[in-house]
């Protein structure tokens, strides 16, 4: 964890001074979600069915295409799950309909008692591509955990935004296919579809994006249930 904390201030440090190593001006963008209930690549991760509160902040330099964010998961009620997560990623435009992305990621869980052993510690890598100027706006993304996860995770993302009633609606769809979490009795294949509807609502520098979510599990090893959970996020970027 010493080594973790040690690579995050020097990230921090590395685009605090960008400006001055010649690079441009960095933006941060902090943000707060609400979430009825914590759902990811169709686990209930905080269970059952429990809240969440997730915050976040991350820092960009977008000329270049770089950015780290870090991003956590506090729940709520009736546990004391804590998720942290440290990211590092890459984004490269080729051109104006196609753009490659990349990252690197250390999921950590400060409330596990292991903490910070290797049960409680988890690496992942990301690379994706992502098409604009079509209908749907399609995404594919790869994933693979080396520790907890063990395993790949896929995605195709189809997302659509439509002006209804002069106020944009953002519309969103993931397929995902896994290979994870294999130690705790998963099956391989397709596992969840994600449905998503939300908008935006701004005030000053604030931003207001309520929405509402439907998860289809397609593997019940990994829940039994479909999901339904809404959201409100506010992120500010001065």
């Amino acid at each position: 964890m010493k080594k973790t904390l040690c690579y995050t201030i020097m990230i921090i440090t590395f685009f605090g001074f960008a400006p001055e190593l010649g690079f441009t001006q960095v933006k941060i963008n902090s943000n707060i979600t609400y979430a009825s209930r914590y759902i990811w690549r169709g686990f209930d991760t905080i269970y059952p069915n429990r809240p969440a509160l997730e915050p976040s902040i991350t820092l960009s330099l977008e000329k270049e295409g770089l950015w780290f964010s870090l991003w956590s998961a506090i729940a709520l009620a009736d546990t004391n799950y804590v998720e942290l997560d440290f990211i590092f990623g890459y984004d490269k435009e080729l051109n104006e309909k196609m753009s490659l992305c990349s990252g690197i990621g250390l999921f950590t869980f400060p409330s596990f008692p292991s903490y910070p052993d290797k049960n409680s510690v988890s690496p992942e890598v990301c690379l994706g591509a992502r098409f604009a100027s079509t209908l749907f706006s399609p995404e594919i993304m790869s994933y693979y955990d080396f520790n907890l996860g063990e395993g790949f995770y896929f995605t195709m993302k189809l997302s659509r935004s439509l002006l209804i009633l002069k106020k944009r609606l953002s519309l969103y769809s993931i397929l995902g296919y896994t290979t994870q979490y294999k130690k705790i009795g998963v099956k391989s294949g397709w596992s969840d579809i994600s449905l998503g509807i939300s908008t935006d609502f701004t005030y000053s520098k604030f931003t207001f994006t309520p929405c509402a979510n439907y998860v289809i599990t397609l593997n019940k090893t990994i829940n039994k249930e479909n999901e339904f959970w809404v959201g409100l996020g506010v992120s500010f970027q001065p």
